[in-house]
């Protein structure tokens, strides 16, 4: 990522963004308990709520799990009993320019694109991330369905390496990548994230939006029951089991990181809140060098680095 394409939000304006997060995660929790739907605080959420009762001061993101049946109840029925006026949920099934596995519920009248997103045609607008957990075999099969899913991830965030590869055959490859329809690799992600959904009941879940290819597995038993959990002027839905989650992704996760680590994970290239107030707007231009004229000469000198960062994405 080009720093200098992100928006600098100082300590006013980083509180005002995390106000914005807390009031689509409201509408959030409001439509889950009205609909009987199971929820979970996830990332730093959770470990906000324990360890800070609220937001980790540099954070810039909001994050829920949910069992997948619980997703897939949410996704049918959020239409429903969503406040229209103010918020709409987002997913690959109601936005054809969508291109991630999970949905977002998201602030309307404002507008928010991740530093290297702006080539997306996705609607826009300050959200907050809501993730499926699937059930997870405890063997070989595992490996492979992880895999596959982080495979196919790559194929649905091609036209974003396109632009913002770091090398002129990086960037080929995703132009390349970028003709295989996005549904094509949306429906075979849904078939192996779920291909432990048969049979019996399997002990771990796991979340296929990471980038492990072993996967970060959860005891199922963590998530049977959910304890109300203060979240700043809040009381949001945390796993029963938050300890061995927070262990899992964090380690040591009551210990504060050293400072060089204390920064948020979604920089902005664009930033307008619900009041109106436009806190920076970049617009992401893209030289000569990265777009597609480049000749053979070029693509077979940058052929070693290609290599060499295939190992570390494959």
């Amino acid at each position: 990522m080009d720093d200098g394409k992100a928006v600098k939000l100082d300590e006013f304006h980083r509180r005002k963004f995390q106000q914005e997060l807390l009031e689509i995660y409201k509408e959030f929790d409001r439509i889950c308990r009205v609909c009987g739907i199971s929820y979970a605080m996830s990332g730093g959420t959770l470990l906000g709520a324990v360890r800070h009762k609220g937001f980790i001061p540099w954070d810039d993101d909001m994050d829920a799990d949910m069992l997948r049946g619980d997703y897939e109840t949410f996704c049918r029925v959020v239409d429903d009993v969503i406040d229209h006026e103010r918020f709409f949920f987002q997913n690959a099934a109601n936005d054809p320019g969508y291109r991630w596995v999970y949905g977002k519920l998201r602030r309307k009248n404002t507008e928010y694109i991740r530093v290297g997103q702006g080539v997306l045609t996705q609607k826009t607008g300050l959200c907050i991330d809501i993730f499926p957990l699937d059930a997870a075999y405890d063997d070989w099969r595992q490996p492979i369905a992880n895999h596959g899913c982080r495979i196919l991830r790559k194929f649905l965030w091609a036209p974003v390496g396109a632009h913002e590869g770091t090398s002129v055959t990086e960037r080929l490859f995703f132009q390349a990548l970028s003709a295989i329809p996005r549904d094509w690799s949306m429906a075979w992600h849904h078939k192996l994230a779920v291909w432990a959904r048969t049979g019996q009941p399997k002990r771990y879940l796991i979340s296929h939006n990471t980038g492990d290819i072993w996967g970060r597995k959860y005891e199922r038993a963590w998530f049977e029951k959910t304890v109300e959990m203060t979240f700043e002027d809040c009381k949001f839905l945390a796993p029963q089991g938050y300890d061995g989650v927070l262990r899992v992704n964090y380690g040591d996760y009551m210990a504060l990181p050293p400072l060089k680590d204390r920064h948020g994970n979604s920089a902005a290239a664009c930033l307008r809140f619900s009041d109106g107030e436009d806190c920076a707007r970049t617009v992401e231009r893209y030289n000569e060098g990265k777009t597609v004229g480049v000749g053979v000469r070029r693509f077979c000198f940058g052929m070693k680095g290609f290599l060499k960062w295939m190992t570390n994405i494959f």
